[in-house]
């Protein structure tokens, strides 16, 4: 093979190497912003989704379909506002089982105890 041909072929894979490491991180990152497009607010209007905990000291409030992890401690209810909501949760600390809980829009939850341990994930339809 000549030398032109072994170093047209070195470009190429240059050029192909530098095309896949570009766009692998970029397709990552649509797909992750995508899937978490839910954001924190602030607690101003009451069709948003609110998480209530400390006591019923602290809310928290989210907006916008989209799901994310969370770690949110102590809740003791959990009001959906305008949203279809789904939640992830861990009911006591020494019990590392998970469950779940979908709610409709307008729609309350509290766990039938004080509080739970955390929420781990949330989903706003």
């Amino acid at each position: 093979m000549s030398l032109s041909m072994r170093r047209s072929l070195g470009v190429a894979a240059a050029a192909a190497a530098a095309l896949v490491a570009t766009t692998t991180p970029a397709l990552a990152a649509t797909t992750t912003a995508e899937s978490a497009t839910i954001n924190r607010t602030d607690c101003n209007r009451n069709d948003y989704l609110e998480i209530h905990n400390n006591g019923g000291r602290d809310t928290l409030c989210f907006a916008n379909a989209g799901e994310v992890p969370v770690a949110i401690y102590g809740v003791n209810w959990v009001e959906s506002g305008n949203n279809a909501v789904t939640f992830q949760f861990q009911r006591n600390l020494n019990d590392p089982r998970l469950e779940t809980v979908t709610l409709n829009k307008w729609s309350q939850w509290g766990p039938g105890q004080a509080s739970i341990h955390k929420i781990i994930w949330i989903k706003i339809y």
